[in-house]
């Protein structure tokens, strides 16, 4: 089967390996899509310390069951189905834990069927405990901050407020049920949202930028005894502006990552069972696809976003 191996930095290379062998328990999988994860992107575009080179990576995948291993009863060849993974993703063929395998309707393409991203904001949510009635903001709505979105439209909050600095974006989240939108490079976000609250500030704050200038936003929006919800991915070192006044303010900190494995699961199938009931669009997210000779290309876009771009994925034949 064709893979293709990161040997380090812009350097993705087409290679063929012999195909996984069918175990007990598990399926092996004809991959038709894995996404373009924006927590891959840093290995890519520079050599890591301490990550091993060459690396197989690429974790959102979607696929049919080409042949199951024994005792498996759940999915039978043919079935269409996404997978949660962690890593060999970018090949024709994965082999993959049947506990780790979601049912994909027939009417959701394979491109749109991203189990491991939908299961990291399907657990965000549930961790962040919303309330009916809360008043909340997303900073950075690009293609998790709009999955995201959707999901926290279904817990009815009072007003949902989308921040960013792409208009393009802005108009997205409008269309996916933003309520309002800010853009940070035309007005000053902390003045109209202390006049939307009457000076009292928002009872939750999704941050989803991964930045320090989107940390520091968010503590400034955040009422006092708020929640704010830390869902960007923060690679490397993050200073907080003013640790002080987060102390103060009595923050209630959530940390929206999840290592636990039988948690990442669950909100996985939650989060699946939305999509294929139709509650999470992701066909306005998924803007470019590529094919897996064309990986390079792909991550270079991730990288500079052209205009409309969202969410590149690796589409197989």
């Amino acid at each position: 089967m064709k893979a293709a191996i990161l040997h380090g930095a812009h350097d993705f290379r087409i290679e063929t390996l012999p195909a996984p062998q069918v175990e007990p328990g598990t399926c092996l999988l004809d991959i038709k899509a894995c996404g373009v994860c924006h927590s891959e992107i840093h290995q890519w575009q520079h050599h890591q310390e301490g990550l091993e080179y060459p690396r197989f990576i690429g974790h959102e995948v979607a696929g049919v069951v080409l042949e199951t291993g024994a005792g498996v009863t759940a999915f039978k060849k043919g079935d269409r189905v996404a997978a949660w993974v962690d890593g060999k993703g970018y090949a024709e063929k994965v082999l993959v834990q049947v506990e780790r395998l979601f049912p994909l309707a027939d009417s959701i393409p394979f491109q749109q069927a991203m189990a491991e991203p939908i299961a990291c904001t399907t657990n965000a949510v549930r961790r962040a405990n919303l309330h009916y009635g809360d008043t909340l903001a997303i900073i950075g709505v690009g293609f998790m901050g709009l999955v995201l979105l959707q999901q926290i439209k279904l817990t009815f909050p009072q007003r949902l407020i989308a921040i960013d600095r792409r208009p393009q974006m802005l108009d997205l989240a409008a269309s996916l049920g933003a309520d309002m939108t800010l853009n940070a490079d035309e007005v000053n976000v902390a003045d109209e949202i202390n006049a939307i609250t009457n000076g009292r500030g928002l009872d939750v704050v999704f941050e989803v930028g991964g930045s320090e200038a989107t940390l520091n936003m968010t503590a400034a929006l955040c009422r006092m005894e708020g929640k704010i919800v830390i869902f960007g991915f923060h690679p490397g070192a993050r200073k907080i502006n003013d640790l002080g006044w987060w102390n103060w303010m009595a923050f209630d900190i959530i940390n929206a990552h999840f290592r636990d494995l039988d948690t990442i699961l669950h909100g996985a199938r939650v989060g699946m069972n939305q999509l294929n009931d139709g509650k999470i669009n992701m066909s306005p997210l998924i803007t470019r696809t590529f094919p897996l000779e064309e990986i390079e290309t792909a991550f270079q876009a991730a990288v500079d976003k052209p205009k409309g771009f969202v969410k590149a994925v690796i589409v197989n034949p």
